[in-house]
Parts: C-alpha cells; sequence; structure tokens
C-alpha cells in the first residue's frame, strides 16, 4: 500500500456521483442485458477515472455506482442463501437504527418529520434518497455463500476498465460492507447467539473479501457501525455494554480477514453519513482501540465533522502502531453543499501529521460523497482536497 513518503497522497471513500452512463447502464441491468450493462459498467469507471486523475486523487476507487442499495433483495438473494424477505408489521423497524433514540428526541420533532417527508436522509444533497417501508431482510436460515461467480465477473469487469484506462488495479481500493454494517440491515431470526451470528455474517462474506484480494485490488471494509452503531441501540447501553458488542464485531470481521496480507486493507470507520444532528455520537476515545486491533494497514476516519473535527486529540494519547496508516477525512459530507477551503484542508492534515508523523497521513474524505451532497459540490470537494494536501505538503517537507 503506497504511503505519503515524498508528500501527503490523496484518496476518498468510494462513494462518487454517478456517471452520464448511469441512467443507460441501471436500464440495461433491470432488462437483463448483460453484455450492454458490461459495457456501460466499463464506460462508468473510465469516467470515473479521468474524473478523479483531473482532480489529483492519487489511491483511486471506481466510483461505486454500480452496487446496489443497502436493502436490495435482489444482491443478497443472489450471493448467499438463508436471507429472505418479509413485509414488516405495525412499528417494525426496516432497519436496525429506524427508531434510535435520537430521532425520538422531542427537541428534534419537526426535524425528523422533515426528513420523512422530503424522502431521504440527505435532503439537501440534490437527490432523493427513500428507505423502502414495507419490507425488511431477514436472515432465517443457514448463511451460504454462493457468489464466487458473480463477484469475479464483477471484479473482472472493473479490472478491465482500470486497465483500459491506463490504471494499475492492484493500487485502487475496492470497497465491500463489513459484518458489522450488514448486522444493519439483516434481521437474525436463525441463529441462537450474538457471537453465532456475526461469525455466520463474517464465514458467508468472506468469500466476497478474499475475492477481491486476489484479484490484486486493496480491499477497502466499510464498517460505520462500529462507531454508528452505539446511538442506534434502544434502550442505549452503557459504553462498557457497547464495547463488548463492538469487540465481538470487530473479532468476527478479522475472523473474515484471516487470509488476505494486512497491507492490502484499508478499513473504513465513521458515525454514520446522513445528515442528523448526531448529538448521541460515541466519542471516538472509547473506541479508538478497538479500531486499531481491526486486521488493516490504514484506517479512514472522519475528522472534517464538526462533531469529530477535535478527535484529532485522541491520537495524542492513541499511539498509532509502527507501519499503520491513518486516513483522516480533510474534507466532508457534513457540510453539504459547502466546499472546504484548500488552506482548512491543509491545517488539518499539518495536524494530523504532527502527532502521528508525515509518512503516516494521507488526506481521505469523511465517506463516500456521492449522493451524500451535490454532484458539482462532490468534485468541487475533491478538488479542494488535492489542493490542500499540496499545500500541507509544502508545509512538511519544504
Amino acid at each position: 500500500m503506497r504511503r505519503s513518503t515524498e508528500r501527503i497522497l490523496t484518496t476518498h471513500g468510494g462513494r462518487l456521483p454517478d456517471p452520464a452512463t448511469m441512467g443507460a447502464f441501471q436500464q440495461a441491468r433491470e432488462s437483463g442485458d448483460d453484455s450492454r450493462a458490461a459495457e456501460l459498467l466499463g464506460d462508468g469507471v473510465r469516467e470515473m477515472v479521468g474524473e478523479q486523475n483531473g482532480r489529483g486523487i492519487d489511491v483511486i476507487g471506481d466510483g461505486e455506482f454500480y452496487k446496489p442499495f443497502f436493502l436490495d433483495p435482489r444482491y443478497y438473494s443472489s450471493r448467499w442463501s438463508g436471507i429472505t424477505q418479509v413485509e414488516v408489521g405495525p412499528g417494525e423497524p426496516v432497519w436496525f437504527g429506524a427508531r434510535s433514540p435520537e430521532t425520538l428526541d422531542p427537541r428534534f420533532s419537526r426535524f425528523f418529520e422533515f426528513i420523512e417527508h422530503s424522502g431521504g436522509m440527505f435532503p439537501d444533497a440534490g437527490v432523493r434518497r427513500t428507505w423502502p417501508a414495507s419490507h425488511r431482510l431477514r436472515v432465517s436460515g443457514p448463511l451460504e455463500y454462493q457468489g464466487n461467480d458473480l463477484i469475479r465477473a464483477e471484479l473482472a469487469l472493473v479490472q478491465q476498465a482500470l486497465h483500459s484506462a491506463g490504471v494499475d488495479h492492484t493500487e485502487t481500493f475496492y470497497p465491500q460492507l463489513s459484518p458489522g454494517w450488514l448486522g444493519h440491515f439483516l434481521f437474525n431470526e436463525h441463529y441462537a447467539s450474538a457471537e453465532e451470528y456475526w461469525y455466520a455474517l463474517a464465514e458467508a462474506w468472506r468469500g466476497e473479501y478474499e475475492a477481491v484480494a486476489e484479484a490484486g485490488f486493496i480491499l477497502q471494509l466499510d464498517d460505520p457501525a462500529l462507531a454508528d452503531k452505539y446511538y442506534m441501540f434502544n434502550p442505549p447501553l452503557s459504553v462498557a455494554d457497547y464495547r463488548k458488542d463492538a469487540a465481538l464485531r470487530v473479532e468476527a470481521t478479522n475472523h473474515a480477514l484471516r487470509n488476505i496480507p494486512e497491507d492490502r486493507i484499508r478499513y473504513h470507520v465513521c458515525w454514520g453519513s446522513w445528515h442528523f444532528p448526531h448529538t448521541t455520537d460515541i466519542p471516538l476515545e472509547h473506541i479508538a482501540d478497538l479500531l486499531l486491533k481491526v486486521k488493516a494497514q490504514a484506517y479512514l476516519i472522519e475528522a472534517s465533522n464538526v462533531r469529530h473535527e477535535a478527535d484529532y486529540r485522541v491520537w495524542k494519547d492513541v499511539k498509532l502502531p509502527e507501519g499503520k496508516i491513518l486516513i483522516p477525512g480533510a474534507v466532508g459530507h457534513a457540510t453539504s453543499n459547502l466546499v472546504e477551503s484548500p488552506e482548512l484542508v491543509a491545517d488539518r492534515l499539518v495536524r494530523y501529521a504532527g502527532i502521528v508523523g508525515r509518512e503516516n497521513v494521507i488526506a481521505g474524505t469523511d465517506c463516500g460523497l456521492g449522493g451524500r451532497c451535490h454532484d458539482d459540490v462532490a468534485w468541487a470537494k475533491l478538488q479542494a482536497l488535492a489542493e490542500g494536501a499540496a499545500l500541507a505538503s509544502k508545509r512538511l517537507w519544504g
């Protein structure tokens, strides 16, 4: 995995604005025209490469535009057995965080009414993302992976598109959902204990992770759940009890990663990308040690979110292990359609470099930007990220 040996490198959280071919791609996939869909997927990836290269992003991804929505039952049923879709009854949640204590806080009652009526959790992003309200996904039987052919075909298409754009795919990252994050959407109605369930999820998704590594990509494991699940429990858990729950998920995650070299894994954690108040977030200081127990070389963390910008202080007390990389978000979705200045980006990066070492910092984003702020703004944020990293490099290297 590349390091910032001569300057601060840049990357991002994964999801980018949709390419121009997105509508045609979705239509081809829905109609079963696989060859046309594959062609358009390649066109979209090449567009994403050009957009990232043109803005000075060093460690790029494919944009994730072709990946299904978290609650799309077709995605799960095509790759795993044991997952079914059921109609929800009155008051039953569609996902784990649907009835978190903050959503029921009377201080924000009008805000959450607005969110519900706006049709999504990013009402000012220029898009509508509506949670399906009638069905949810449940684990109703043994989880068994049956998606080897599908993931390998998908990876081959992305690999081919990257190569045709002149990119070495072994230096690009490929995101996958973690066991903990999957637990937000897959309700366990089969396994007898939480431990059995988390390890079953980890084992069932291990094939996806290993396929990414075997194809030569850097695996990015997306796991907001390490931080964001704390504020979803209703009634709330104590910090001590939550740490026990989170530690079990970390152990299961490492079980799934056991056959992949550590230096080919980066791990992304956040407090949830949705535009909520986040008044009940768990402080980073309570989970930083658990974060570092995850088998990964690089850790992507929120650092531009105003709720967590002061978290840099945690790293004065929690030592980053030798050989590890920290990827703080120097621009983010939480400011929505406001673009950070390069000078602010540089200040944030220099601050982290002064604590953990300049060679151990890569400039990143708090989360994927696609769909979380307006497309034009997302690209401008990446431009500001690169310009800010260049300013920071001048300060740090001269």
